[in-house]
C-alpha cells in the first residue's frame, strides 16, 4: 500500500465528527449509516443508559467496533467483558456478539462491516489477537 495520492484523486475526503454526530433516544438506542457499500458500511450506535443491542452474527462479516464515548458491556463469542472509550475490538464472521450500556452514562459506538472477502484477499491481513478473559 503507498501514500502516494492517485491521479485521479479529486474527491476531497469525507469528514465525520463522531461527537458531533450523535443522537441519544429515551426509548432505544439510535442507530446512523454513516458509509454503505457493497462491501462495507460503517454505522454508528449511540445507547442511553441500560440500552443494548441483542445477541447476533454476521455469518459474512468481519467487525470492528471503536468506542467513541462512555462504556460498552459485550458479549463476544462467549467471552464477556467490559471495553472504555478508546477501545477497538475485532472480531470475524460468525461469532456471535451483542452491545449493552449497563454504566449510569452514556455509550457511542462506530462500527464497521467488511465483507470478509476483502480481507481474504489481503494475504498479510493481521489476524485479531485471541479474546483474553479478563477480571
Amino acid at each position: 500500500m503507498s501514500d502516494t495520492p492517485a491521479a485521479n484523486a479529486a474527491t476531497p475526503p469525507a469528514i465525520y465528527d463522531l461527537k458531533g454526530l450523535q443522537e441519544f433516544a429515551s426509548d432505544k438506542r439510535v442507530r446512523k449509516a454513516l458509509v454503505k457499500g457493497g462491501q462495507i458500511d460503517v454505522e454508528m450506535a449511540c445507547y442511553e443508559p441500560g440500552q443494548s443491542t441483542p445477541m447476533h452474527t454476521h455469518p459474512r462479516q468481519d467487525e470492528i467496533f471503536y468506542i467513541i464515548e462512555g462504556r460498552a458491556n459485550m458479549s463476544i463469542g462467549g467471552v464477556e467483558r467490559e471495553y472504555e472509550a478508546g477501545s477497538m475490538i475485532r472480531f470475524g464472521p460468525g461469532i456471535p456478539h451483542d452491545v449493552r450500556n449497563l454504566s449510569k452514562a452514556r455509550c457511542s459506538i462506530a462500527f464497521v462491516k467488511l465483507a470478509t472477502s476483502l480481507l481474504d484477499a489481503v494475504s498479510a491481513a493481521p489476524k485479531p489477537p485471541p479474546l483474553v478473559r479478563t477480571a
